[in-house]
């Protein structure tokens, strides 16, 4: 699963980029129509976000027991 994981951010982070490029391409030049074709890779984008948030894993803390310095060596055995 978390092979899965990483690729599924490598590919967000792709998108992401090539997204941010086109928008800032077409700030520049909005004649071109840079961000009119990157439709595929905002889906893309999309699907993988939505991948990675089903996919998270919950990790529960597990607590420390409160055991002092003074209960613990009465439960030493001694031999």
């Amino acid at each position: 699963m978390e092979r899965v994981r990483g690729i599924l951010l490598h590919i967000s982070v792709v998108c992401s980029l090539i997204c941010i490029t086109t928008k800032i391409l077409d700030y520049y030049n909005p004649y071109m129509d840079f961000s009119g074709n990157t439709v595929g890779f905002q889906f893309v984008l999309y699907v993988a976000v939505i991948a990675l948030a089903v996919t998270r894993t919950y990790k529960t803390r597990q607590k420390k027991s409160k055991k002092t310095h003074y209960k613990m060596l009465n439960n030493l055995k001694y031999v």
